[in-house]
């Protein structure tokens, strides 16, 4: 009886990410994954950044978009040989447009454990006012 050898799925996945990274740059796969929450007071952008230090993160607010820019870089190997490598470095960017007008000034961000919080306030908007007519 003779075996014959049938690829998995899993197997067929990374021939085919195998053959979609084949020239591809660094800088052009890794792209942040990110979270957006609503409070009832604030939006919150969570991004995951793994290996990005602290200094290689700039947070702008600019026209309504807040950007995520950054450069994350994996350390080279001295020792060994290379057979397989799936981490990736380089410059990395996301941005997030808000359709109503937030607090600018008041914008927030911090990161640990390599994931940056930026939190954006809401302005509060105005509470219609009924104006009594007075009689003189």
């Amino acid at each position: 009886m003779r075996t014959v050898s049938i690829p998995t799925r899993f197997d067929r996945w990374f021939s085919e990410l195998d053959g979609a990274l084949q020239g591809a740059t660094p800088g052009e796969l890794f792209t942040p994954a990110i979270d957006m929450l609503e409070h009832a007071d604030r939006y919150e952008i969570l991004a995951d950044l793994p290996g990005v230090q602290q200094g290689d993160v700039d947070v702008a607010f600019n026209d309504g978009t807040l950007t995520i820019r950054g450069e994350r870089s994996v350390p080279e190997v001295s020792e060994g040989r290379v057979f397989r490598a799936e981490r990736c470095s380089g410059k990395f960017a996301r941005a997030v447009v808000f359709r109503e007008e937030v607090d600018v000034e008041n914008i927030e961000a911090t990161f640990k454990d390599g994931v940056l919080c930026v939190r954006v306030p809401k302005i509060e908007r105005r509470k219609p006012r009924q104006i009594p007519v007075a009689v003189h």
